[in-house]
């Protein structure tokens, strides 16, 4: 609670208490200093109405200033989050891209908190890794050629042979 809203409902109580034992002075009677009873105080609709809606406006007063107190927590609180979102999409994106991974990854990732988003940058480099693992396997699956080492190696030796060999007249 904030010091005009605890000032607000001090007064507020202070006036209550003071109204009551108005009453309750009106209701058994004064003595006065020479001993006499006063007469009874009385209110009258007009004044009853005139204390209501001056308590009414108070307390109107103090919850409008609690409502717009809520409401600037709420925007602080909005552009912190906005902030930190901020930060921790540029942070993943920079990790992505040193580690190898496309930038555009960092959309799909949460960034509510430094949890959350720690363990679902784990989450979506992991699924992307074996993704990748299953196109790789995939694209270079099959069979493997294989060569005729016996009639290269035999060409091989010829050129050698030929190479070295007397010119022919």
């Amino acid at each position: 609670m904030n010091e005009e809203t605890m000032k607000t409902g001090a007064e507020g109580v202070e006036e209550a208490q003071a109204a009551g034992a108005e009453e309750q002075a009106g209701g058994q009677g004064e003595k006065g200093a020479e001993g006499q009873e006063q007469p009874e105080k009385k209110y009258t609709d007009a004044d009853v109405d005139r204390i209501i809606a001056k308590k009414i406006a108070a307390e109107r007063k103090r919850m409008q200033k609690l409502f717009e107190g809520e409401q600037q927590e709420n925007e602080m609180e909005k552009r912190e989050r906005d902030v930190t979102r901020r930060e921790l999409m540029a942070d993943a994106k920079d990790r992505l891209i040193n580690e190898g991974f496309p930038s555009s990854l960092a959309g799909i990732m949460d960034y509510t908190d430094n949890d959350s988003f720690e363990q679902s940058y784990q989450n979506v480099t992991a699924v992307f890794k074996e993704a990748m693992g299953l196109e790789f396997k995939r694209r270079f699956s099959g069979q493997t050629p294989k060569a005729n080492r016996g009639s290269r190696e035999i060409d091989q030796d010829k050129a050698l042979a030929n190479a070295f060999a007397p010119p022919k007249r």
